[in-house]
């Protein structure tokens, strides 16, 4: 079996969000997590899903999911102090939700972008290496 463990703790402090944290952002009538969501829980490979959450915000976040026929969710946890802490917090929970033989594929919340195929891959890999890590190019001019 494979769990996605969803992290979107964060604040959008560089994005500047005063009131709502980037992840509940919406785009097109739809909050930006809700548009990670999807992708994972309409992907067969994926069997389960663990959210971390802001603790002021699980509330919303359970609305938006019945809202948006989101099933897959069986667990959302507050996050930490850090990214760390909250992804740790994620994969604890997972941890005591499913088996030590199932995979956990780490995503952040305010990625949507994460399609069909890279879920796939994931999935594959993981199970035939015992880890996998998606990368992309970078897209930003780097300067030294």
């Amino acid at each position: 079996m494979n769990v996605a463990v969803i992290f979107a703790g964060g604040t959008g402090q560089r994005m500047n969000t005063k009131v709502t944290p980037k992840q509940f952002l919406e785009v097109h009538g739809k909050p930006i997590i809700i548009y990670t969501l999807e992708q994972f829980e309409e992907h067969d490979e994926i069997d389960g899903i663990v959210i971390v959450c802001l603790v002021d915000w699980i509330d919303h976040l359970k609305k938006l999911l019945s809202k948006f026929g989101i099933r897959k969710v069986k667990e959302i946890v507050p996050g930490g102090e850090t990214g760390q802490m909250s992804i740790f917090a994620g994969i604890s929970k997972a941890h005591e939700l499913f088996s030590d033989d199932d995979f956990v594929l780490i995503h952040d919340g305010v990625r949507p972008f994460i399609d069909e195929n890279s879920i796939e891959v994931l999935a594959e890999d993981t199970a035939k290496y015992g880890a996998c890590v998606l990368g992309v190019f970078a897209k930003d001019t780097i300067k030294i």
